[in-house]
């Protein structure tokens, strides 16, 4: 009981981080856009990183919870049919710049909270493989949310040596 218990605290605290990844990413791209203010963006950036790292820290720990869980399949009557099919779904690769990357981790970081609920509310119904399901579900979107944060500083980075080659 009390393991299940963490779990929630865990995902409690991972929800939490989340969204403020989320705000601060956000942000970011906020400052790109409105006025290139390239400093309080990587500011802003640094800080949702660090949010992402601590909501990913205890996703980890919420997950190790459920090991009894894990490889557990979703009774059928839960499982969704693809909207379409497997070789529609993957769209083409779009090229993004800065503020776009920061746009993409913060709603994956969205994404990540909202299934961090949903596993505290299955968890506390004591539903631990539906809980287990969300759990992985929110870990992979805080991958995917700190991919696109990193794909963000190599933007601009690569702008940055752009610009210091044009001052040259």
């Amino acid at each position: 009981m009390t393991t299940m218990h963490k779990a929630a605290d865990h995902h409690a605290e991972a929800a939490t981080h989340h969204a403020q990844a989320a705000h601060f990413h956000r942000e970011a791209s906020r400052h790109y856009q409105v006025g290139n203010d390239y400093a309080h963006a990587a500011h802003q950036a640094l800080t949702a990183h660090g949010h992402a790292l601590r909501a990913m820290a205890h996703g980890q720990a919420a997950r190790e919870s459920y090991a009894a869980q894990e490889g557990s399949p979703l009774p059928s009557y839960l499982t969704c049919a693809p909207a379409q099919p497997a070789s529609m779904a993957v769209a083409a690769p779009a090229i993004l710049d800065g503020p776009a990357h920061h746009a993409v981790a913060a709603a994956h970081h969205e994404a990540a909270r909202l299934h961090h609920k949903q596993a505290g509310t299955h968890a506390a119904a004591e539903h631990y493989v539906r809980a287990y399901h969300e759990t992985k579900y929110a870990l992979s979107h805080g991958t995917h949310g700190i991919f696109h944060a990193d794909q963000a500083a190599l933007y601009q980075l690569d702008h940055d040596a752009h610009s210091a080659a044009v001052l040259v």
